[in-house]
């Protein structure tokens, strides 16, 4: 804890005048504004049982948790559309992983920045202009006639929409509760991120039965919806002592982390040392997508003496609270891992039940009850049923859970199937996230205090994001490297036409089943038992190189239990 994040923090008497001058402004006995204010919410209050919303009325969170599933709902649908968008867009495996990256990137770019905009102009304009903007978005994703229209639009304007929806969320929670009830709080929030796990079965057989043009547009009908009960949340205005909005750290941090984003999802297509057939252009002859990341890390270390300058002004985009503490540090590591996880998972999975292992999006789309019923109760009723409960110990439980899980996963691959093993490892999976989920919000939250809390929403938010986008572009590319790999050394040892192998090299980090890649080989004019070989090589290639990304994923969350030593413990009685 930084003593200089509340240096100039007046005395404030008694809890409720706190939340009174987070949600409405300053209030003085001689300022006629400040009075109305307080009248305005005093008649909520009434409203709502006699109680003040901060201490009282749940009303408002359920409006958060609709938002919440419907930020996360959208991610889902985008997951099931794989057949649907390669059928009518013509869109690869590729394309698809870039309009899921779009938006975790974009989101992740500037939700931090989000949370600055929430406490300037107010939580609760901000959510609604971020709701705005993701029923415009789903409305031109359901319209696209082209992957490229669905991902630089759609996925775009969603992805702006979600970095001011999401800090709000998070940010209105640490506003609005306060101790336990701010545990049970954000318990909810994480348990409607996890409910949302359970929305492909819905979006699932709407897609199956008219595609992804009437998915998208019911989710701009639900987004129209919520937008609409935002009349339920209490008026916010700025915050009281902020000086000046953080532009130049805004603008810095959006492009370190959209460069060191972008070359990370693009691993896989313009190649990570030598440029592939794909790569738009290069830098000294070499790849640019690890320059591009390295030229992001570069800026995003800029920030650090960019926020020192801005702290003395009451407006840094990252409060020196949250550049200091390594309370902070570990509790973000704790949001963003589970994400890791999952934008992996998807990535990692869905693309092989259906190209490969022939599922409809309606089985996928079930495969989520697994990992998403443990998820929603852990997430939702742990911090409620069991407040005494060691948080740290809880959260280091989850990421071991989730390791085992990835460990299952890899045992349960198939050639052109799936095996128990990967059901047991997809369920040990939701019972890992929803643990860490149940806590890690919290623990950010309660690392930092007063109106560094409110804004933590859109720093969570981006680590939120941040990691979906790392783990959909790592899990991604370690895929398609091993298949190309695997595959270009099991068709080298074969007896087959090297100029025949060189193009089916070509493809073969594709994922397909073997009657569709025996046909695509015949089109190269590959002979009918050429073919077949070659289609045997690709399937074998296929699972072995997921069986080795999901252990790699194991790794990789074994590694962040490290880094989990400084959470702070938010248990009741501790």
């Amino acid at each position: 804890m930084c003593p200089a994040a509340d240096r100039d923090r007046p005395t404030i008497p008694s809890v409720s005048r706190v939340r009174a001058i987070s949600l409405e402004g300053p209030m003085t006995s001689t300022n006629p504004a400040a009075e109305t204010s307080r009248a305005t919410a005093r008649r909520r209050s009434e409203g709502a049982g006699g109680r003040e919303p901060g201490t009282g009325s749940w009303a408002p969170l359920a409006v958060l948790v609709l938002a919440q599933i419907g930020t996360s709902s959208d991610n889902a649908a985008m997951n099931i559309a794989v057949g649907s968008l390669t059928a009518e867009l013509g869109a690869t495996l590729g394309d698809i992983q870039m309009a899921t990256t779009v938006f975790s990137l974009i989101a992740g770019a500037f939700m931090i920045a989000g949370g600055l905009i929430g406490v300037t102009i107010g939580l609760r304009r901000t959510m609604r202009i971020g709701l705005a903007l993701a029923v415009l978005g789903e409305v031109v994703a359901a319209c696209a006639f082209h992957i490229a229209v669905l991902t630089w639009g759609g996925r775009a304007l969603m992805g702006v929409g979600a970095c001011l929806v999401t800090p709000s969320v998070l940010g209105l929670v640490a506003a609005l509760y306060e101790g336990r009830r701010r545990a049970v709080a954000f318990g909810a929030i994480a348990g409607a991120a996890a409910l949302s796990t359970l929305s492909p079965i819905v979006l699932g057989a709407i897609m199956d039965a008219a595609g992804f043009r009437v998915t998208f547009a019911v989710l701009a009908a639900y987004f129209a919806l919520v937008l609409g009960t935002t009349a339920l949340l209490p008026a916010s205005a700025p915050q009281a002592g902020r000086k000046r909005f953080d532009v130049a750290g805004m603008a810095v941090a959006a492009a370190g982390l959209t460069l060191f984003l972008l070359g990370t999802s693009r691993l896989s297509t313009w190649g990570v040392v030598f440029p592939m057939a794909g790569c738009p252009f290069t830098v000294a002859g070499l790849s640019p997508a690890l320059p591009l990341m390295a030229a992001g890390l570069l800026l995003l270390a800029l920030l650090v003496p960019i926020e020192r300058a801005a702290e003395a002004a009451g407006g840094a985009l990252i409060p020196r609270s949250y550049l200091a503490s390594p309370a902070v540090r570990s509790g973000l590591l704790a949001v963003a891992m589970p994400f890791f996880f999952m934008g992996a998972q998807g990535i990692l999975i869905t693309p092989y039940l259906m190209l490969v292992a022939g599922f409809s999006a309606m089985q996928s789309g079930m495969l989520s009850l697994l990992s998403g019923i443990p998820m929603f109760c852990l997430a939702t009723f742990l911090p409620k049923l069991a407040p005494r409960l060691s948080s740290r110990l809880i959260i280091r439980i989850g990421l071991a859970a989730i390791v085992a899980a990835c460990l299952l996963m890899a045992l349960g691959v198939e050639q052109e199937a799936v095996g128990a093993a990967l059901f047991a490892g997809t369920m040990l999976g939701g019972i890992g996230v929803g643990a860490v989920n149940s806590q890690a919000n919290n623990a950010v939250a309660s690392a930092v205090r007063g109106r560094d809390a409110e804004q933590s929403g859109g720093i969570q938010g981006a680590a939120r994001n941040i990691g979906l986008a790392l783990g959909t572009a790592v899990g991604g590319t370690c895929l398609l490297l091993a298949m190309a790999t695997l595959f270009a050394s099991g068709a080298a040892e074969a007896s087959i036409a090297g100029d025949l192998v060189r193009t089916a090299a070509e493809q073969g980090s594709t994922l397909m089943g073997p009657e569709a890649f025996a046909e695509l080989a015949a089109t190269w004019g590959a002979a009918p038992a050429d073919g077949a070989a070659l289609a045997a090589i690709h399937s074998q290639a296929q699972a072995d190189a997921l069986r080795l990304t999901f252990g790699l994923l194991g790794a990789v969350m074994a590694l962040s239990l490290i880094g989990t030593r400084h959470l702070v413990e938010t248990a009741a009685g501790r």
